[in-house]
């Protein structure tokens, strides 16, 4: 089912960007950016009856939800239902980065290191869905999204479930979640779902014993979510009492010192009056002289004050006038706009500033999606492998673009290949097919031809891909002619 940035769903919701069933979008009534996925049903009818109901459920669940979300924030709830024809579209708020399923997919099984956190978001999670009444029915690597800020939400409430991850006696309650979880922790380690109920196989680590209870065959003997947060957080130390310092003899009061430092005190004052008379009569004969230098003193100090206010009001105008326009191009730039850049040959931006934004499906050879205008470079890169950033430092600070491609077709991108026919590309160059302009560490070029979801393959022969999108999307790439 092919769509479009553009495309108005629903009479609602805006396409933006994304590919295949994920989509970013903008409510048409409320400019809100929000996430849209969709899903075949077995008939139109089942899917406007499915949206029929949803809306009818709406104050209840939202109430539950709001419950939830407040004890916590990493719940991802579905807060619009729209049916055309035979295919359903749920809407979440937005939320950006890989699924867990994408993400072992990538990169191979996580560490036990690596997965602690991501089970603590999901437990906390569940425990915060279960204390409000709330179900999820379909936990599994493909419901849980992994953010650019190390985070773990859980999505995909109300999903069809994936029968890899459902619990043995089929249930959708409480317990079937925490089995659910179980099996998805599970994946996480080892890249694959537990072959049976009850074992953790392959390499699970320290969690391999709350794996094992999380996947208990009986219901009963699983833990709560709450229980299980508990399980999984290390022993608080032991407490220590510290005795109090036993207290000794009390010793006998004397007079003796306070009267010896009462008559120091008399002596000291006598003194002290003796010599502010003294004082007092020789400098009543000098006091116009005195008066006058102190008056010299005060005006000089008040000349030098101006002298300074002067200078300071000078330079206040002179840092006014020097704005930095590139400084103020950055600033401007916002995020979800899409920017016609590219890298060039000689490894550097096609602008030396941020150019007008253009539609993100402008056909163009390069096209870059702003994600961010907050992350650091470091965050960008470390966010997503399909992001890149540009930066310029000003007067103000370090203002960095943390930038997303859009693979437009028709256009030629650097390559180099390996002995296997596997290749490396630039990701964010632009350049002539005929190979007239290729930059340093690449040796020839590919043509993209279209983008497609992740799942299909490509229709050229020959032809090669490579996942984008945040795994979402593939891009397929042939010899240009």
């Amino acid at each position: 089912m092919a769509h479009q940035a553009g495309e108005l769903i629903g009479g609602r919701y805006r396409l933006v960007l994304g590919s295949g069933r994920r989509w970013q979008a903008r409510a048409e009534d409320t400019g809100a950016e929000v996430s849209l996925e969709w899903a075949r049903s077995p008939s139109a009818q089942e899917a406007a009856e499915h949206a029929a109901r949803f809306e009818r459920e709406r104050t209840e669940r939202e109430q539950r939800q709001d419950a939830a979300l407040r004890a916590c924030p990493n719940l991802v709830f579905v807060d619009d239902v729209v049916a055309e024809e035979d295919v359903l579209w749920s809407v979440t708020r937005l939320v950006e980065g890989r699924t867990l399923s994408e993400d072992v997919s990538a990169y191979g099984p996580m560490t036990a290191e690596s997965v602690e956190p991501v089970a603590r978001d999901l437990l906390e999670a569940l425990a915060a869905a279960h204390g409000a009444g709330i179900v999820h029915g379909a936990l599994s690597p493909a419901t849980v999204r992994l953010t650019g800020d190390g985070e773990a939400l859980l999505t995909g409430f109300g999903a069809p479930a994936d029968e890899h991850y459902l619990a043995p006696e089929r249930d959708h309650g409480q317990h079937g979640d925490l089995f659910s979880l179980g099996a998805t922790l599970h994946f996480a380690l080892t890249g694959t779902p537990p072959v049976r109920p009850g074992s953790a196989a392959g390499d699970v680590g320290e969690l391999r014993s709350l794996i094992a209870r999380l996947l208990a065959e009986d219901p009963s003997q699983r833990p709560t979510a709450a229980r299980a947060l508990e399980l999984l957080e290390p022993p608080p130390p032991p407490v220590q009492h510290i005795a109090p310092p036993t207290p000794g003899p009390a010793k006998p009061y004397s007079m003796a010192p306070v009267v010896g430092l009462v008559l120091a005190v008399g002596v000291l004052i006598a003194v002290i009056i003796g010599l502010g008379q003294s004082e007092s009569s020789s400098d009543a004969g000098s006091g116009t002289s005195a008066e006058s230098t102190s008056s010299e003193e005060e005006t000089t100090s008040d000349s030098s004050e101006s002298e300074s206010s002067e200078e300071e009001t000078v330079s206040a105008e002179e840092t006014t006038a020097e704005a930095d326009p590139t400084e103020e191009a950055f600033e401007a730039v916002q995020a979800d706009t899409c920017l016609p850049i590219y890298v060039d040959t000689d490894g550097e931006w096609s602008a030396t500033t941020p150019p007008d934004p253009v539609a993100c499906n402008d056909d163009r050879a390069g096209v870059f999606l702003v994600v961010s205008t907050t992350m650091s470079a470091d965050d960008c890169e470390s966010a997503s492998d399909d992001y890149t950033w540009w930066s310029y430092t000003g007067s103000s600070g370090t203002t960095t673009l943390c930038l997303d491609r859009v693979w437009v077709p028709r256009y030629c991108i650097p390559v180099t290949f390996n002995s296997d026919n596997t290749f490396y590309y630039g990701k964010d160059y632009a350049v002539e097919c005929d190979g007239s302009d290729l930059p340093e560490g690449y040796s020839s070029t590919l043509l993209v031809t279209s983008v497609r979801e992740a799942s299909e393959s490509c229709p050229h022969t020959p032809s090669w891909s490579f996942i984008a999108d945040e795994g979402s999307s593939r891009v397929c790439l042939t010899l240009p002619a």
